[in-house]
């Protein structure tokens, strides 16, 4: 039998790293694009690269999950909106890629994922 020692999600070990860091973290998880066939993946690629700086857009592509710090709450947080939109601005949720800034304090003052008012 396997037991769980310690176990930490994603979400907790970005907020111990930014309450330690004293940074806010924009936590970027691109692992619905590994889903997709290479034909939708490359129509999405194509659609970022006029948003996102190449550099940056390469690292995004080649991990499921990326992390960005930042040392303030308001450059994080445009740094997010500028380079990805918001699940409602999108026809195909296949471009949206989930994006949220984690504080020092373990709080979420931003996600581009806006639940449905259904």
């Amino acid at each position: 039998m396997l037991v769980a020692l310690n176990s930490y999600n994603i979400q907790e070990v970005v907020t111990e790293y930014a309450k330690s860091t004293q940074k806010y973290v924009m936590v970027v998880d691109n692992s619905k694009w590994f889903t997709l066939d290479a034909s939708k993946q490359a129509t999405i690629k194509t659609y970022y690269e006029d948003v996102i700086p190449t550099d940056e857009l390469v690292e995004i592509y080649r991990e499921k999950y990326i992390f960005y710090t930042f040392d303030t709450q308001v450059t994080a947080v445009d740094k997010a909106n500028d380079w990805f939109p918001q699940n409602t601005d999108l026809t195909d949720q296949d471009y949206f890629i989930d994006v949220y800034v984690v504080t020092p304090a373990g709080s979420i003052p931003y996600t581009n994922y806006i639940p449905s008012k259904e």
